[in-house]
């Protein structure tokens, strides 16, 4: 049996098995869980459709009364999901350590918390297709190739929205690429960001000055030290 999933109808990015489309949520699944943190910017029937429109949604874009709480409820459950765990911050102490031995349980925990994280996306993904009752179909619109609607375009945005995250939470799943999807390392920031770079070896998010502050925070800590 062949199984067709939305990375195979797309073009990729080089070294990356995701389909354009799916980065395109994953970036979605970052902007919908930090969309208050630091201020509600999804209150209005305006402001959900602003956010579908730049965010690519298909037309017809239908807005629907309670679209706005229901995409307050899936930015819970995705935060939920991926915000409980953070890569480690700079370290700012200096005592010695036996280097191999914290090497070690660094990476038994980095793992371990790793594979929480997937856990908790899997599980996700399932409970939105069951909520969603979703039906996959082939499209190609607006310049975008070949990737899966999971509902009707006249579903309202946030069933659209959580059609399109389990698909692409599937595919990160199957692929390995859950961890694309991180927390930012800085101890006063809580935003989620996606890294798309070869290496994944981003650790703090975009939206402000954070890692150039951790980074002073930490050298100032050793200085003082």
């Amino acid at each position: 049996m062949t199984v067709l999933t939305s990375r195979a109808f797309c073009a990729t990015i080089v070294g990356m098995p995701l389909s354009v489309h799916t980065q395109s949520i994953l970036r979605l699944i970052a902007a919908l869980a930090n969309s208050a943190l630091d201020r509600e910017t999804l209150v209005t029937q305006a402001d959900v459709r602003d956010f579908a429109l730049t965010h690519g949604f298909s037309p017809p874009v239908r807005v629907t009364a309670d679209d706005a709480s229901g995409l307050h409820a899936l930015r819970e459950r995705l935060r939920a999901a991926f915000a409980a765990e953070a890569p480690a911050a700079e370290a700012t102490g200096t005592a010695e350590i036996d280097e191999a031995t914290d090497a070690h349980k660094a990476t038994d925990a980095h793992e371990a918390a790793a594979s929480a994280t997937v856990a908790r996306a899997a599980d996700l993904a399932n409970a939105l297709f069951q909520e969603t009752n979703t039906l996959p179909q082939l499209q190609r619109h607006d310049g975008w190739g070949w990737h899966l609607h999971a509902v009707p375009n006249e579903a309202g945005i946030a069933v659209r929205t959580a059609a399109d995250i389990a698909i692409a939470l599937a595919d990160a799943v199957i692929d390995g690429e859950v961890s694309r999807i991180g927390r930012c390392a800085a101890d006063d920031c809580s935003a989620l960001f996606v890294d798309l770079s070869r290496n994944r070896s981003k650790r703090f998010c975009d939206r402000g000055n954070c890692a150039n502050r951790t980074h002073v925070a930490a050298y100032r800590a050793r200085l003082t030290s």
